[in-house]
């Protein structure tokens, strides 16, 4: 944008006549970095308010569309798709930084591994690996929060809640060949173990991140359906694909962010969930 351009816009953000901004603002297509020139342009406190706002737009229609990218392109890779969800809260946050971290996890495990391990061994290693060598833990002290739920913070901290640990273990597995999956479950995300067809239902058993990666059988799902006063549904004991897998922690995210009061996170957050439907409605 040239200096005149930008001239003209700052003026007319200085406009106290809401209607006029809402005017311009509902026709801008600006990227992040123009807004953010602009608002070390301004020196008025009505257009640094409104350019706040248009950055924050423009961040959350850039993630909408990168989330909806991921989607389509097959949503391979889930640790892609945590890390999105992440730079609603972190937008500089660097995907290498995630998944190189998440590279080095696996890596550790690998170097437990056999080829003659079954597969309860095989998450017996996971689990020493994530839970006792790099000490990731349950939150339980704190009610949910989204701050345990996003990939970063849990890596970070190293405890978190149900979701945000099963991004993690998700991950590890993933980069590792192994045929873990997400569960369908509200509430919370639970994980499974299956053969051959990665979305078939041949599951050999479960995993609970959120309890050291305790190995579940069906019994254990549907303690956990009556334990959280769940509706029955045939699909909590299918895996599910990484789109769905997502699609679970920002409908768990949504919950969050009413309970905790934070209205516009979940009015973005509920938008967002809509779009990311509506591309899966159109697979």
């Amino acid at each position: 944008m040239d200096k005149n351009n930008s001239d003209a816009l700052l003026s007319l953000l200085k406009d106290p006549d809401h209607t006029t901004f809402r005017a311009i603002a509902d026709s801008l297509i600006l990227d992040v970095p123009t807004l953010e020139n602009l608002w070390r342009q301004a020196d008025d406190e009505i257009a640094l308010s409104r350019l706040d706002w248009l950055i924050q737009r423009a961040r959350f229609n850039k993630l909408e569309k990168a989330l909806t990218e991921w989607q389509r392109n097959g949503a391979l890779d889930i640790i892609e798709g945590a890390w999105l969800l992440a730079t609603s809260r972190c937008p500089d946050l660097s995907f290498s930084e995630v998944d190189n971290t998440i590279a080095s996890l696996a890596k550790d495990v690998w170097l437990e591994l056999h080829d003659d391990m079954t597969p309860c061994e095989t998450v017996d290693a996971i689990n020493r690996v994530l839970f006792v060598k790099h000490g990731l833990r349950a939150d339980t002290r704190n009610m949910p929060l989204p701050d345990n739920m996003f990939i970063n913070d849990v890596l970070h901290t190293k405890k978190g809640w149900r979701s945000g640990l099963a991004m993690i273990y998700l991950g590890v597995a993933q980069k590792l060949g192994l045929p873990v999956f997400g569960l369908q479950l509200p509430f919370g995300m639970l994980l499974s173990w299956a053969n051959n067809d990665a979305l078939g239902k041949n599951v050999v058993f479960y995993i609970d991140p959120f309890n050291d990666g305790k190995i579940l059988d069906e019994a254990g799902i549907l303690n956990y359906i009556k334990k959280h006063n769940i509706p029955y549904e045939p699909e909590f004991f299918f895996p599910s694909s990484n789109a769905v897998a997502i699609e679970m922690l920002m409908l768990e995210l949504l919950l969050l962010y009413h309970t905790t009061g934070l209205d516009s996170h979940a009015n973005d957050m509920g938008s967002l969930i809509q779009k990311f439907q509506e591309c899966q409605d159109k697979e």
